[in-house]
């Protein structure tokens, strides 16, 4: 019997692999994606980047554009610290066009610090303060709820579907809702009910939007998030297998002892998102600071608004943009570091 061999030909292009093929066809088959990146992201990165360069004004297309350099940018950092004596006067130490920020005074030394723009300074100032005192207190009080939540009790499904009901509301709603309960006399439900306790005098209410404008916000952003906080790391404590608890416990292991050597280490990769999340949100903080403050205190995010809306200074407002963006991507670099080493 006669075998006959088949032989295919060899075309042209045959000779790629089957893993070369599939990164081409998902090549192609994401090149709409990439597209629409480009349109809706890119670009007004990019725009806004090179408008950063320039005076150009806001919402005004008959006004020249000339391009300034890094004029913007020798404003945003221009600070000047210097000492100053008791007695010296102001125009002889700073600089011409800066402005005094504040004065203090440090191992016996009075110093001057001064800036050629001393609101963004101080939005700097705020949203960092802001950042680490409400991301702090949300890490504590959501790992407090999660750890009670993630208890057997009764009524526990309530309870978690409870919580997430300030996370639920809008933030502008619950914003305009806290403006209101911190008005600055009894009429403030915050005020009530210090003035019922006892606790202050209702003749003297307490100012808070005024007198303490960070805690303000803080209040507020603590009271809106610490439920999405408790809820991430309800979900990472969940994953804990509970035969670790009961071995240690056998083991004559404390509560405290099998928190600090189960729990804590066993959480810390969910506890790391958590912080990128919230950390990487509350240094974009916008419309708590616009809605509960006063614009003399302001976030790097409504410096930013008001500069480029009130002042028509959209040349100006680039070069904030692209250090706020500067800001957050160092911050996501750092994070995403110590999740990958606590990973690993």
């Amino acid at each position: 019997m006669a075998v006959t061999t088949m032989k295919s030909k060899v075309t042209p292009g045959s000779g790629l692999t089957l893993t070369k093929r599939q990164a081409r066809l998902a090549m192609i088959m994401l090149a709409p994606t990439f597209f629409v990146l480009i349109l809706i992201a890119f670009y007004p990165l990019a725009r806004t980047f090179t408008s950063s360069f320039t005076d150009e004004p806001f919402a005004r297309p008959e006004v020249a554009i000339n391009n300034v350099g890094l004029a913007n940018y020798e404003r945003l950092f221009g600070v000047q610290l210097a000492p100053f004596p008791e007695g010296t006067r102001l125009r002889d130490v700073i600089n011409p066009g800066f402005q005094r920020v504040s004065t203090f005074e440090l191992f016996g030394t009075r110093y001057l610090l001064a800036a050629s723009d001393p609101m963004w300074l101080q939005s700097i100032i705020n949203t960092v303060l802001f950042t680490i005192i409400s991301v702090a207190l949300e890490l504590l009080i959501g790992l407090a709820v999660a750890l009670v939540v993630n208890t057997q009790f009764r009524g526990r499904g309530v309870m978690r579907a409870v919580m997430l009901i300030p996370w639920a509301i809008p933030t502008a709603i619950s914003t305009v809702l806290w403006r209101y309960m911190l008005n600055d006399n009894t009429t403030g439900a915050l005020n009530a009910v210090l003035s019922a306790l006892g606790i202050i005098d209702p003749a003297n209410s307490i100012a808070w939007r005024s007198q303490y404008p960070l805690l303000s916000v803080i209040i507020v952003d603590v009271w809106k998030t610490v439920p999405f906080m408790a809820l991430l790391l309800l979900a990472g404590l969940q994953t804990i297998s509970h035969d670790l608890y009961e071995a240690a416990a056998v083991d004559g292991a404390s509560v405290s002892q099998r928190f600090l050597r189960i729990t804590l280490p066993l959480l810390m990769p969910t506890i790391l998102i958590a912080l990128i999340f919230r950390t990487l949100d509350a240094l974009r903080v916008f419309d708590v600071f616009y809605i509960l403050l006063p614009q003399t205190t302001r976030s790097m995010a409504t410096h930013n608004y008001e500069m480029m809306v009130s002042s028509y200074q959209y040349g100006y407002a680039s070069a904030i943009g692209v250090l706020i963006f500067i800001i957050i991507f160092a911050f996501t670099i750092l994070y995403m570091s110590l999740l990958r080493v606590e990973v690993d």
